[in-house]
């Protein structure tokens, strides 16, 4: 059977509907002529939909709809983030991140920030402020990402990572400036290292 990339199997594609939007965010001033669920996954849709501009201009766009997700920069006493490294297939390699993780149903932006932390590298934060949002790929895809500070870390009695049973991470520490003068190329961590450089 065949599978979405969350592991899930596809279900049928929804008929097209006309002037209906069927999840994305909607600007007032776009008209959306037709909108179609093409594939339902576990963490994302595929959503195709045409919409006209004010200007009359018209386009047929596939968007990946996707509920939002948080990164966490996590500094260290000694100002180092913890990073975490972990195989990206759709990059064709193991990159260095911040922890981050998409938002639960009903999950306030803070707690999933929390909560990745924690799966991710077995620490709690004692303080978390958000440092700003952005799109992570918009030119396809609806996911806002929340990053946030978070220190005063602690590492949670026992030891170990709950992290995802699809997880394998490895803890890494760097400096922010550090981030910046090596080989990252994950964005969000990018963006983490230079606000906080």
């Amino acid at each position: 059977m065949n599978r979405d990339a969350a592991g899930a199997p596809p279900k049928s594609p929804e008929p097209l509907r006309a002037g209906v939007r069927v999840s994305l965010r909607r600007h007032p001033d776009i008209t959306v002529l037709a909108s179609q669920r093409v594939l339902q996954g576990r963490i994302f849709d595929v959503v195709r939909e045409s919409v006209r501009l004010p200007s009359g201009l018209e386009q047929d766009l596939t968007v990946v709809d996707h509920p939002g997700a948080v990164a966490i920069a996590a500094l260290d006493d000694d100002g180092r983030l913890v990073l975490v490294k972990q195989y990206r297939h759709a990059a064709g390699d193991w990159l260095i991140e911040v922890p981050a993780g998409r938002i639960e149903p009903g999950e306030s932006r803070p707690h999933a920030a929390l909560r990745e932390l924690e799966e991710e590298t077995g620490f709690k934060a004692g303080h978390l402020e958000q440092l700003c949002e952005f799109f992570a790929a918009p030119g396809f895809c609806s996911e806002l990402m929340t990053l946030f500070l978070a220190r005063e870390l602690r590492a949670i009695p026992g030891g170990g990572k709950a992290m995802d049973d699809d997880e394998e991470l490895e803890i890494v520490r760097m400096s922010p400036a550090e981030v910046l003068a090596s080989k990252v190329q994950d964005a969000k961590t990018l963006i983490a290292a230079a606000l906080l450089a």
